[in-house]
């Protein structure tokens, strides 16, 4: 697997505002490198390995939703004490975890930046190849695999090992219908970003958002769950960029104007 996989907590020096990362299942912080290159210190971060992550499928399958739920909610909360601003960013099913904890913690979460939210899972086959890939064939040099190993921070010993993990998985299933209910309940600025060829979120998911008023939607071209291209990458940062400027108002960066939806 490439990448580290460790958490990051950085305190930028009179930073009034936190950017909250957090990855999906199986996922990694360095899901997240790209931004926090664009992000370039000026903001505070929190980049989340969430519990039974960064190390063997037993110990991942000896985690859980609940476990992934608390620990995002007690950094939430934790945060609120310390900051006047949270962004959060997340993937995957940290998006499902992020619309939760928004609404048990809503004093001081300004944004949602969600990147391929799964309230509807549909799961096709270059999805349970590129798992294989980054899994087990760690020499592969095709682009996207080498974004899926990056992706990835648990250990297999092979294929039938990640039948344990079954359970978490249908956890996740359960998660997103769930999340389906609650993300209308939302009233704050959220951006949605989907996948143009998304290889587990179906379209479908857009539905529960779209015509939100708070909600802005945008398209990754090219992309898929894990892959994005270098441009879509750039475009990418650049909107959290403006996305952060126009939700902060303690940084005194002149981004506004750096990007538009």
């Amino acid at each position: 697997m490439a990448g580290d996989h460790s958490e990051l907590c950085y305190k930028a020096q009179h930073s009034e505002i936190v950017i909250v990362f957090i990855h999906g299942i199986l996922g990694s912080p360095s899901q997240f490198s790209f931004m926090l290159d664009k992000l370039g210190g000026a903001f505070s971060v929190e980049n989340l390995l969430l519990p039974g992550h960064g190390g063997t499928i037993r110990e991942f399958a000896a985690s859980g939703m609940v476990e992934w739920q608390d620990y995002v909610n007690e950094r939430i909360r934790r945060l609120q004490g310390e900051y006047r601003n949270i962004i959060i960013v997340a993937h995957s099913m940290g998006c499902l975890l992020s619309v939760q904890a928004a609404l048990e913690y809503p004093v001081k979460i300004r944004g949602l930046f969600l990147m391929a939210m799964p309230l509807v899972i549909r799961v096709r086959s270059p999805y349970v190849g590129s798992r294989m890939i980054s899994a087990f064939q760690k020499n592969a040099s095709e682009e996207i695999a080498a974004a899926v190993r990056e992706s990835n921070s648990v250990r297999a010993n092979g294929a039938l090992s990640y039948l344990m993990a079954l359970p978490r998985f249908a956890e996740l299933y359960f998660k997103g219908r769930k999340t389906r209910d609650l993300v209308g309940r939302l009233g704050l600025p959220m951006i949605v970003v989907s996948s143009e060829n998304d290889e587990t979120v179906s379209v479908k998911s857009l539905r529960y958002v779209e015509n939100m008023p708070n909600v802005r939607l945008m398209s990754a071209r090219d992309s898929g769950h894990f892959y994005y291209p270098k441009e879509t990458k750039e475009l990418l940062s650049d909107a959290l960029l403006h996305f952060i400027g126009e939700h902060d108002q303690t940084t005194g960066i002149n981004i506004l104007n750096t990007y538009s939806i």
